[in-house]
């Protein structure tokens, strides 16, 4: 019998896993596709800060694409540009498959187990334990597990069948690789809040070098591709993409209502995705749910050691993660349910008002990707932005109202 088994090789689930083994405890990693990072499905910009706190702040140079970013240029409809920036490089854009396969490798060598084409097609609680039917590629029919890590991605099967709820809003993003691409600049990603191209989410362009970036666009309707198409070749970019080529297309989604009502039950903890731990302004899962895994690592491991797998005692993995950055993920919900109601109009009075020094100054000093209350706690400060949130405030609760 496996102690813990891990179900997804995404980075939640090998993060999870890898803090488990630290334990001394028996980890098996089941991936339903034939090879970990055969796929990618994200920008891969991460945040030094963040990389620091899932303990991967030394990552090879093979998988880093970019190490410049210091900032960001946010554009409306109309081309007003905002541009936001740190005094130093905060961020880095890597290659998400190679990212994923160092994960694998650091598992590997921590003596996990990772068993590829294992599907699992259902999960049932057989007497204190799990048991686990896999699909017909895999090895095994069926194993057996004490505590089993769902980590399944922004598309689970198993959560409902032990009882748990699945995050409750998806996005569809659509992301080009682009060579050629005229006026880049490596140090600055750019974001494009405009509803026309991308209603629902926004458009972005990471820089991997001066001319190649990741192109893409997140929304709420089918198909994402057809809406980055158009916004390569709207008024604001044809210009700049005239000579530009497509290396290649890949396309997901991205769950952005929040995280779930319970992320845990007897013999079972869910992370990742899986559980809604994404950012609802960018989207972004990496940080906050590899900071939710490791927590999970640990206390399936101290499950396994103490021979308890209530969820009495598996609840404390919420308590802790929650502690950690629920409050940020409810904050960035509201900004990024208030982004939505605005018209393009609405935004481009707002870039317009923070593009004066003073405000420009505060996205400098408490500007973090990753923790974002900070930032919209100073800003509700300034009594000179209330008219505007005012003014607006009603499209933003008329709308609220709807989802």
């Amino acid at each position: 019998m496996k102690k813990i088994v891990v179900i997804g090789g995404g980075p939640a689930g090998l993060l999870s896993a890898i803090e488990a083994s630290k334990y001394d405890v028996d980890v098996l990693v089941l991936e339903s596709k034939k090879e970990i990072g055969i796929t990618e499905h994200c920008a891969g910009l991460l945040s030094i800060e963040g990389l620091e706190k899932i303990g991967l702040n030394k990552l090879p140079s093979e998988i880093i694409q970019n190490k410049e970013i210091i900032g960001a240029k946010i554009f409306s409809a109309n081309g007003t540009e905002l541009v936001v920036e740190k005094n130093s490089n905060h961020a880095l854009v890597v290659d998400r498959s190679k990212f994923n396969r160092y994960l694998a490798s650091i598992a590997h060598d921590n003596g996990i187990e990772i068993r590829t084409n294992s599907r699992v097609k259902n999960i049932h609680r057989k007497s204190e334990n799990i048991e686990l039917v896999l699909g017909k590629q895999a090895k095994e029919s069926r194993i057996t597990t004490k505590v089993s890590i769902l980590a399944e991605g922004r598309f689970p099967k198993l959560n409902s069948q032990v009882g748990l709820s699945n995050p409750d809003e998806i996005i569809f993003a659509s992301q080009f690789i682009i060579d050629g691409i005229e006026n880049l600049d490596k140090r600055y990603v750019e974001l494009y809040q405009i509803s026309k191209y991308a209603p629902g989410f926004f458009g972005w362009i990471i820089p991997i070098d001066n001319s190649v970036a990741k192109v893409g666009i997140g929304t709420r309707y089918r198909p994402a591709k057809k809406y980055l198409r158009n916004f390569i070749n709207s008024e604001l970019l044809k210009e700049r993409f005239y000579s530009a080529k497509i290396l290649r297309e890949m396309s997901g989604a991205i769950p952005l209502g929040s995280y779930i009502n319970r992320s845990y039950t007897d013999n079972i903890l869910v992370v990742g995705d899986a559980a809604g731990q994404t950012k609802p302004t960018t989207g972004g899962g990496v940080i906050l749910g590899g900071i939710a895994a490791r927590i999970a690592g640990e206390i399936a491991a101290k499950a396994i050691i103490e021979e308890n797998y209530k969820k009495s005692f598996l609840k404390q993995y919420e308590k802790r993660w929650k502690k950690e950055f629920a409050r940020n993920l409810f904050i960035m919900k509201l900004v990024r349910q208030y982004l939505d109601s605005l018209d393009d109009k609405d935004i481009d009075n707002l870039l317009k008002i923070f593009n004066k020094p003073k405000y420009k100054q505060i996205f400098t000093s408490k500007g973090d990707v990753d923790n974002q209350q900070a930032i919209v706690w100073k800003l509700l400060t300034k009594l000179e932005l209330w008219p505007f949130f005012m003014k607006t405030g009603l499209k933003f609760i008329f709308k609220k109202n709807k989802w």
